[in-house]
C-alpha cells in the first residue's frame, strides 16, 4: 500500500469533535501519566479537546491534517503561556496525534506548531510526553530535550 502525505492543515472545527475525541485513545496507548486512570485520560481528554473546538481563541492553535484524499489523519492542540521563570511567551502543545504512523503526519504538525509559536514571538515551545512513547525519537531529532519530571500523588480525602 502506497502511504499517502499530508496535503493540508486547516483550522479545526466543532465537526471535528469525534475524529479527535476517536484519538484521545493514543494517549494512553504506552503508558498513563499523572496518576490517572486510563479511562479518565481518555474520557477528559476527548472533552477537553472537544471544548477547544467549540470555542476556538486567538491564544489557542487546533490544526486537522488532511491526506491526498481528504482524509483526517491528524491534529495539534497547542496554546500561548507564559514561562513560570521568565515570564516569556511560550507554546504548550497540549496533544498531537497522527491516525497513522511513519508518514510524517507528526512533523508536519509540529512544523505547523512552531512556525505558529514564532510567529507569536514565542521563546520557547514545550509538550509533555511519557516515557515509552515512540514519538519520544521524533521530538529527540527536533531538538526536543528533558525539561523536567513531572510528579503527580494523589489526595485521598
Amino acid at each position: 500500500m502506497r502511504s499517502r502525505k499530508v496535503m493540508r492543515l486547516r483550522d479545526g472545527t466543532p465537526t471535528d469533535g469525534d475524529f479527535v475525541a476517536a484519538l484521545a485513545s493514543r494517549f494512553v496507548e504506552h503508558a498513563v501519566a499523572g496518576g490517572h486512570t486510563r479511562e479518565e485520560v481518555i474520557v477528559g481528554t476527548a472533552r477537553a479537546l472537544r471544548r477547544a473546538l467549540a470555542s476556538p481563541r486567538e491564544d489557542v492553535l487546533f490544526l486537522i491534517a488532511e491526506d491526498e484524499r481528504g482524509e483526517r489523519c491528524g491534529f495539534v492542540y497547542a496554546r500561548m503561556e507564559r514561562d513560570y521563570f521568565t515570564d516569556e511567551p511560550t507554546v504548550h502543545v497540549e496533544e498531537v496525534a497522527a491516525t497513522r504512523s511513519g508518514e510524517a503526519i507528526g512533523s508536519a504538525l509540529m512544523d505547523a506548531a512552531e512556525a505558529w509559536a514564532r510567529a507569536r514571538g514565542a521563546a520557547s515551545i514545550t509538550l509533555n510526553v511519557v516515557e515509552g512513547n515512540p514519538a519520544n525519537r521524533l521530538y529527540d531529532r527536533r531538538g526536543y530535550v528533558l525539561g523536567n519530571l513531572h510528579r503527580v500523588k494523589r489526595l485521598t480525602p
